[in-house]
């Protein structure tokens, strides 16, 4: 006779063997996968990813940097193999490397060093927020020594004179969505994100001033509106209430004349597709929130605002990012002082 532990053996199913996928290559040490090809990043199935669907859950982030975030941190998990509290700044210097050594675009060139510092941010965003959120999990931040790397300051986008004339003139064109489009021309010249406009609520609006208890830096703002563009926006939400509208303060300030959305909140990509409209209307090639951001803050430091008060009034939390708007600025005193010098005025 067969012993019990024969008998349970045999009603066991034979082991198999199942190999691993192949996209796992040897790297310089076990913590790391490369690819020298700009692949499309599988989100990692681990416990890590729970962590970072969290973080993207847990910021206000705009859409395209939610994208961005979201795509960093894939490429980044799919690179490393290490858990959390087992990452030191080497690994992220090793990485650093490797984003500028064998990531490549579409187009087969090495990523550019704006590209590599957005890779870089994500992690360090992440990180942080790690350390302040799970200090169980990883007390140390390992990108605290990564440095970005240096990047000329690009210039400002501003529109001129003559473009905003053409958006004026544009907004004329409009049909259905006249008023709302002027109306949120008129916000976005004051400096507005995207985002930041669509969080706007009727209650948002005193008559005079924009109250912003949302915004990218997590600081609440105020944003004062040049006489003309608070009578726009009056008449904005006058037009709204006499259509039926039963407004309050929670009551979205922009609204959507989607065909599917009519009436709902105006979304991060409606007021795109709207400036992509008036831009064609206007001949104004990649019309986008942030040409008039840029605008604003231009207009603000030559008009003579300091600009710690501009930085206040565009929320730009960085003195450094808002270097870009101060060149022009001090171009054109410069231009100025040397034509008093001289005795002539300046054309």
């Amino acid at each position: 006779m067969r012993s019990p532990e024969n008998l349970v053996q045999d009603s066991l199913p034979p082991i198999k063997l199942i190999p691993l996928e192949n996209g796992y290559e040897a790297s310089v040490n076990t913590a790391t996968r490369s690819s020298s090809r700009s692949t499309k990043i599988k989100a990692p199935t681990d416990i890590r990813w729970i962590k970072v669907l969290e973080f993207l859950r847990s910021n206000n982030l705009a859409p395209n940097s939610r994208k961005l975030y979201e795509r960093e941190l894939k490429r980044f998990l799919a690179w490393s193999e290490l858990h959390y509290h087992e990452l030191r700044p080497r690994h992220l210097a090793l990485y650093k490397e490797y984003l500028r050594d064998e990531i490549q675009t579409d187009a087969g060139k090495p990523l550019s060093k704006s590209s590599i510092n957005a890779g870089i941010a994500a992690l360090k965003s992440f990180f942080k927020w790690m350390c302040y959120t799970y200090p169980e999990i990883i007390a140390t931040n390992p990108t605290l020594g990564i440095k970005l790397e240096k990047v000329p300051l690009p210039p400002a986008q501003s529109l001129t004179p003559e473009e905003m004339e053409r958006v004026w003139s544009a907004l004329e064109l409009l049909q259905e969505t006249k008023q709302r489009d002027t109306a949120l021309v008129h916000i976005l010249s004051h400096g507005l994100r995207a985002g930041e406009v669509v969080q706007l609520n009727v209650g948002s609006f005193d008559g005079k001033l924009l109250f912003l208890p949302d915004t990218k830096t997590n600081e609440p703002r105020l944003v004062p509106l040049r006489k003309e563009s608070r009578e726009v926006l009056a008449e904005y939400l006058q037009l709204r209430s006499q259509q039926g509208e039963v407004l309050n303060s929670l009551s979205p300030l922009m609204i959507s004349h989607h065909a599917s959305y009519k009436g709902e909140r105006l979304s991060y990509h409606g007021i795109y597709f709207a400036l992509e409209k008036i831009g064609e209307i206007a001949h104004i090639e990649d019309l986008h929130p942030h040409s008039f951001r840029h605008t604003y803050a231009t207009d603000l430091l030559l008009l003579g605002v300091d600009p710690s008060h501009a930085r206040k009034l565009t929320g730009h939390q960085s003195e450094k990012a808002f270097r870009r708007y101060t060149l022009r600025s001090e171009q054109e005193a410069a231009i100025a002082a040397y034509y008093r010098a001289i005795g002539e005025e300046a054309e």
